[in-house]
This record gives C-alpha cells, sequence and structure tokens, in this order.
C-alpha cells in the first residue's frame, strides 16, 4: 500500500507539471510578462507550497529538526539537483540585469539564515530580516511584471483583441490551478509515504528532513524544472529556483515560528554543514552565469558533484 500510495503521488506531480507549466507560459505571453517574473513569483510560491505545508505541520507536532531541515534542505536539493540539471541540460545567453539583483538578494538571505543559526536558536527576532527580505523580492518581481507588460503592451486593436485574451487568460488560470493542485496533492501523498518507508530503515529525523523530505517536498520544482527542459523554456526554469528557493529561505522558518508561538532549536549539523553546504551549492550554481551572461553545462556538473558529495558525507554512517 506504501509503495502503491507512492506512485500514485508520482503520477499526479508529473502530470501537474505538465499542465503548470503549459498554462504558466502562456499566461506569460497573454499578458506580456516575462517568463522569468512568472516563474519567480506565480510557480515559486505553488510549487513552494508543500515545503511550507511540511514544514508548518512538522514546527506545531514539535518537530523542530524535520521543520528546518526540510526548509534548508530543500533549497540545497532545488539548487543541487534540479538547477544543476537545468543548467546543464538549458545552456543560454542570459540578461544579468534579469537577475543579478534578485539573485544577491537571494544569497544574502541565505547568509542571514547561516548567521541566525549561530547561537543553534531561530526565533521570533530572527524572522524580522528574513521576512522583510521575501517582502522585498516580491515588490521587486511585481514592479518588473508591470514594468515589462507596460512596454510590450499594444494599445492597437486592443477593443478586438481584449475579449479573446480575457477567455484565454481564463481558461490557463483554470488549467494553471488543477496542475498546482495535482502537483500539491502528489507531493503530500508521495513525501508521506517516502517517509514512512525510510522510518522502516531506521533512518534518523534529521536525516529524513533533509534528504528524503527535502527532495520529496521539491518534487514540483523538480517536475516544472524537467518540463521546461522538455520545452526549451530555460528562463521559466532558473526563475522557478531562484523564486522557489528565495521563498523556502525567507518565509518558511518565519511561518513556523509564528504560527508555533515559540522558538526552533537548531542542531550543530545544521549550522555547521547543512546551511554552509546550501550557500556553497547557490553560490557556485548562479554567480559564474553572471559572471559571464550565459548559463553554462560545467556549472550545472559542478553544483551536482558538490550536492552529492555533501549526501555522501551526510549519510555515511546512517545507510
Amino acid at each position: 500500500m506504501i509503495y502503491m500510495s507512492f506512485f500514485i503521488g508520482l503520477i499526479l506531480i508529473c502530470k501537474g507539471g505538465d499542465w503548470f507549466v503549459d498554462a504558466a507560459s502562456k499566461i506569460s505571453e497573454t499578458l506580456g510578462i516575462p517568463k522569468y517574473v512568472v516563474g519567480a513569483t506565480i510557480v515559486s510560491f505553488a510549487t513552494t507550497m508543500p515545503e511550507i505545508i511540511v514544514s508548518a505541520a512538522a514546527a506545531l507536532k514539535g518537530h523542530s529538526a524535520m521543520a528546518i531541515g526540510n526548509a534548508v534542505g530543500s533549497v540545497s536539493a532545488n539548487t543541487g539537483i534540479i538547477l544543476a540539471i537545468s543548467l546543464f541540460f538549458l545552456p543560454a545567453a542570459i540578461k544579468r540585469q534579469d537577475y543579478i539583483i534578485k539573485t544577491i538578494l537571494y544569497v544574502g538571505t541565505l547568509v542571514l539564515l547561516l548567521i541566525s543559526f549561530k547561537d543553534r536558536v531561530f526565533d521570533w527576532s530572527d524572522c524580522i530580516l528574513l521576512l522583510l527580505a521575501g517582502i522585498l523580492f516580491l515588490i521587486m518581481n511585481i514592479k518588473n511584471a508591470f514594468q515589462e507588460r507596460n512596454k510590450g503592451f499594444q494599445r492597437k486593436n486592443q477593443k478586438n483583441d481584449s475579449k479573446t485574451q480575457k477567455k484565454e487568460c481564463w481558461k490557463m488560470f483554470v488549467w494553471f490551478f488543477i496542475g498546482a493542485v495535482a502537483i500539491v496533492a502528489g507531493s503530500e501523498i508521495l513525501v508521506k509515504s517516502a517517509c514512512e518507508i525510510a522510518e522502516k530503515l531506521h533512518i534518523s529525523e534529521e536525516i529524513i528532513s533533509v534528504t528524503i523530505v527535502a527532495m520529496g517536498t521539491s518534487l514540483p520544482e523538480f517536475v516544472t524544472t524537467v518540463t521546461a527542459i522538455i520545452k526549451k523554456e530555460s528562463s521559466l526554469s532558473v526563475g522557478n529556483i531562484v523564486g522557489a528557493n528565495m521563498i523556502d529561505s525567507a518565509f518558511i522558518l518565519p511561518v513556523c515560528t509564528l504560527l508555533g508561538g515559540k522558538s526552533l532549536p537548531v542542531s550543530t549539523q545544521m549550522a555547521l554543514i547543512d546551511m554552509p553546504v546550501c550557500i556553497l551549492v547557490s553560490v557556485v550554481a548562479l554567480f559564474p552565469m553572471l559572471y559571464r551572461n550565459k548559463i553554462a553545462r560545467i556549472d550545472g556538473v559542478f553544483t551536482l558533484l558538490i550536492y552529492s558529495s555533501y549526501l555522501i558525507y551526510i549519510c555515511r554512517g546512517n545507510l
């Protein structure tokens, strides 16, 4: 029964991801919004729902290691596996101005998390700067969306096209919602069954949270990225990962802390190993492409190698 649930969840995620990316691409084209902005806002929020839900539920039940491990582990998995795959299969020229400020803000947020972990406790005072960074990120994306829409907006024949555009938009929003629901529902089913399988193998909660749970809740981003690779939508793929990671970094732990009404204890492994590696893979994956104005396959290879080495290191005594 556990294995059946695992495959049901996987099917829901795969099909939902297909609907999701199609709808997101067509929405951006219809509204004149760049696909990077769509990926970094709407798509990212929907695909990060599993991480938010799982971490919040874990924190409310007193499993702080699961809450923090899932939040940080998801960022590492998104970057070390998903973004690495995207960089390898979709090398392309990029516009530095589309990425540089958001990337610096994202990496800066990770550094803030590392600093907040220094005293081995994440409390409400640590939430303030993270929430401000997350809100600033969203405001920047919304502002960019309106600016780009206004640039590409055609007033000619507006009356003749408005009804067709509205009809097309509503249709795509429906499919977008259906895809998002399928992804989130499938992730919940898959993560639950994967955790039950892992518990039978007697793996510690901390290792489960930064590996199996984190990878499971990152499946929406993985499927969305794979679908984007198939459809050759590199901007949507990279934008989705950067946006998803920013939301994970800035919102998950503050939400867990504020909902639970108490601070979250941080383990030594999280402060000294997991979080520094999370920052390292993000820098290796994103900064070279900003320097050369181009996504290169070698960046994906290095990112995946670092993340793989990290997984081997933390799992060596638990398997």
